[in-house]
């Protein structure tokens, strides 16, 4: 059978939507009866104009009204503004309820490589429950679609064990402008790349998107990244290690963020295209240098700006250049599947 039947019969048996699993009191029904136990984890870096409420919502809707999430989990990247006092202040408000975590905290001794792969990982040696679920922190229109919509495949299909949400991203540059061109690694780098060298990976509309989870099991047995390739990482992981058929995506209508400026994007490009093709080349044939151009950052509601101290996407990293060019180097660092991790630990007890 050719790709593309297996592609076909892949999106007819395991893709769902939101619209399955809105019937939140049906949902808390299924995660009581098949007993798993629920982790949502938020990393953030600077995220202070959304965090709060999206903390807020998840609490309210998902622990006090319905009792879908077990445990809350947030890590923190090193953020300079005000999101770690709003975090601790809702932590304290909320009876302790929500676990928090300096990103550095978390196995020290092992790896301090930064990064959102790598706080992604970590999350998997401080949480318990024996689903695992990661939202993204700067979502504008952000509701229970992000923890339900990925939930629920879990609980009604024995078959699966991970799933990646998808959705529309429209491109919002102000408040009058407004188009469906959101996604712009996805569409121009991530997905021709997947299509070329994984193709029964091509049938995810959004490989890239931060909304996904699975079983502990399956999440702990496979390798991260420590930066931007983390999303792409897992999913050719997973495929890899346990099949197509034990993947789905869940269709979450649509998602607003702040969008990162084209510099940021060249990184995020360069990071993802590593990502990928080390797994097909040797890693000493790829170059992880990068030359940029210079471009003033826009800071607004509608475009993502860090602090200059962050050596992250969109500032930091540059060793070297002039006023128009800057060369970056953006790293990928594999990270080992944490179940190996673990064991190493039981070992020395």
């Amino acid at each position: 059978m050719s790709y593309l039947q297996n592609i076909n019969r892949w999106l007819d048996n395991n893709c769902y939507s939101l619209t399955q699993f809105n019937d939140l009191k049906n949902l808390q029904d299924l995660k009581e009866k098949s007993g798993y136990s629920v982790s949502v984890v938020i990393p953030t870096l600077e995220e202070e104009g959304t965090i709060e409420y999206v903390l807020n919502y998840l609490i309210k809707k998902l622990v006090l009204e319905n009792k879908i999430i077990d445990e809350l989990v947030v890590i923190d990247g090193g953020s300079k503004d005000q999101t770690v006092s709003k975090i601790l202040k809702l932590k304290q408000e909320n009876n302790n309820f929500i676990k928090f975590y300096s990103q550095d905290e978390i196995l020290p001794k092992l790896c301090q490589h930064k990064g959102k792969g790598e706080a992604l990982w970590k999350s998997l040696y401080v949480t318990t429950g024996d689903i695992v679920i990661y939202s993204d922190s700067d979502i504008k229109n952000f509701d229970e679609r992000f923890v339900i919509g990925i939930l629920g495949p879990l609980l009604v299909n024995e078959n699966i064990k991970f799933v990646k949400g998808y959705y529309n991203r429209p491109l919002v540059t102000s408040k009058e402008t407004k188009s469906n061109e959101g996604g712009r690694v996805t569409e121009l780098c991530a997905r021709p790349m997947l299509n070329v060298l994984y193709p029964e990976l091509s049938g995810f509309i959004q490989p890239l998107g931060g909304e996904y989870g699975g079983f502990r099991n399956v999440l702990e047995s496979v390798e991260y990244t420590s930066g931007y390739g983390v999303e792409v990482q897992t999913l050719i992981e997973i495929y890899e290690k346990f099949g197509l058929n034990c993947m789905a995506q869940s269709n979450l209508i649509e998602r607003v963020h702040r969008h990162q400026p084209i510099n940021s994007l060249s990184k995020m490009s360069s990071a993802i295209m590593q990502t990928i093709l080390k797994r097909k080349l040797s890693s000493d044939k790829l170059n992880s240098g990068i030359l940029i151009k210079n471009l003033n950052k826009e800071n607004s509601d509608f475009t993502k700006s860090r602090t200059e101290s962050q050596l992250h996407c969109n500032s930091g990293g540059e060793k070297f250049g002039n006023d128009n060019f800057k060369f970056s180097v953006v790293m990928e660092n594999v990270l080992p599947a944490m179940a190996s991790i673990k064991d190493r630990e039981k070992e020395l007890k």
